[in-house]
């Protein structure tokens, strides 16, 4: 992963996006100095499919395997037949994973599902609204509906 930091090059720089609030009017990236964990890494799509691809199949990736298995261990409950791992989120009934995200201008949805060999991301150039949900987190979930055969949530608003 060559295009994931916390501190932008001048070439990222170049093509970072501008971000939008939840009225889609411009506005500026969060900078996280203190809790850089929390929001601060920035990522390009590419590297995050060579993450999930990680996810999914950690044998490929002999010295972080054991890292990236501790991660899918399910520590606590969480909401509506979910369980919680490190960053992940585990839906029970059907065995995903998934993690979503938002900061300043940018929401972000990500997903693998290694019952069905496949991964997703969505990263979106807007905040989310009004409601929960963003328009990342809907998106997400229709991709991955899509890939596995499942009838997808409709993306109308």
């Amino acid at each position: 992963m060559k295009d994931t930091v916390i501190s932008l090059s001048a070439e990222q720089q170049a093509r970072f996006i501008e971000g939008h609030d939840a009225r889609h009017r411009p506005t500026h990236a969060w900078d996280f100095v203190a809790m850089a964990g929390a929001g601060a890494i920035r990522s390009t799509a590419s590297d995050m499919l060579i993450y999930l691809d990680a996810q999914l199949h950690p044998e490929k990736f002999p010295a972080l395997a054991k890292a990236i298995e501790q991660t899918h261990e399910l520590r606590a409950d969480a909401l509506l037949g979910m369980h919680v791992g490190l960053a992940w989120l585990h839906v029970d009934g059907s065995g995903f994973y998934w993690h979503n995200g938002g900061t300043g201008g940018y929401s972000s949805y990500a997903f693998f599902d290694p019952r069905n060999d496949c991964a997703g991301v969505v990263l979106y150039n807007a905040t989310v609204g009004d409601n929960f949900a963003s328009f990342a987190d809907l998106l997400g979930a229709h991709i991955r509906q899509r890939l596995t055969g499942a009838t997808p949530v409709s993306l109308g608003r």
